[in-house]
């Protein structure tokens, strides 16, 4: 019994000490560097254009030249021009005008400045899209408008067994270009956010998948506790937003199931 109290000690220690040191990825111990000036030639060539957005002024996930890959891969057997960038400058109206969607790709930190916060909230409001990917939800936490347009905010995530357990997601009722043809339910590995509190309810939010938290080690304190919404999508305005917390591990760009769901969440919030 002692044997048992003290490994359920020290794995309690351990998994403090893990989230004391990744809270730190959070604090300003960066300087965020902004890009203002408007690339050259920032108009997409095409009316099937798509921006990947990969800024980090934080935490730099290692999977985000994975995703860029996977996305442009696929993207270009859709027929789209699919540019990756992690320039600021293309936050105003006129580059911005010629994309179907923005997709904030695992972006850390604050990247825009209040002038490109505003391009973008204008572009969404006119029709564009907004797609998130993982840390998405983890950035600009000055900026009111896109906490509103997430609907909700990380909070923390998984760290037993760190940093990734495998875990089922279950894929929600309904029909969606993002969950269209998906299993009922998936297994898969990877780093499980919490969120401040729970989007579905909320107007105008359709809830896309959850985690089944009976499936993973979810007892953390900062846990969600039941209905646990892993993505989900709403219109805003004339323009629409898609979000999902997977993406933590390079190896998501390549699972099938998992590209499904995130290419078709970006086709959705593109309209294309």
């Amino acid at each position: 019994m002692l044997l048992k109290i003290t490994a359920i000690v020290m794995t309690m220690v351990a998994g403090a000490a893990g989230y004391a040191l990744n809270t730190m990825r959070w604090l300003p111990w960066q300087k965020p560097v902004f890009e203002t000036a408007p690339p050259a030639n920032c108009v997409a060539a095409t009316s099937k254009a798509v921006l990947v957005f990969s800024k980090t002024n934080g935490y730099r996930h290692a999977s985000i030249e994975a995703a860029v890959k996977a996305i442009k891969a696929q993207g270009e057997k859709r027929g789209w021009e699919v540019t990756a960038t992690e320039n600021g400058g293309y936050f105003n109206e006129v580059c911005l005008k010629s994309y179907r969607a923005v997709v904030f790709l695992s972006t850390t930190g604050d990247f825009l400045t209040d002038a490109q916060q505003l391009a973008f909230e204008k572009y969404i409001e006119n029709g564009g899209g907004y797609a998130g990917i993982h840390s998405a939800s983890d950035c600009e936490y000055d900026w009111q408008w896109y906490g509103t347009l997430l609907g909700t905010r990380f909070r923390s995530h998984t760290f037993l067994p760190y940093p990734i357990p495998n875990a089922e997601i279950v894929t929600e009722p309904g029909s969606h270009p993002a969950i269209d043809g998906l299993p009922a339910r998936w297994s898969k590995k990877d780093e499980w956010y919490n969120f401040h509190e729970s989007v579905r309810g909320k107007p105008g939010f359709q809830v896309l998948l959850t985690v089944d938290e009976s499936t993973y080690p979810a007892f953390w304190p900062k846990a969600m506790r039941g209905d646990h919404p892993l993505a989900w999508a709403r219109s805003i305005g004339e323009g629409r937003m898609f979000y999902t917390a997977i993406g933590h591990n390079a190896s998501t760009y390549s699972d099938p199931t998992a590209m499904k769901h995130i290419m078709g969440g970006i086709a959705w919030a593109a309209g294309l």
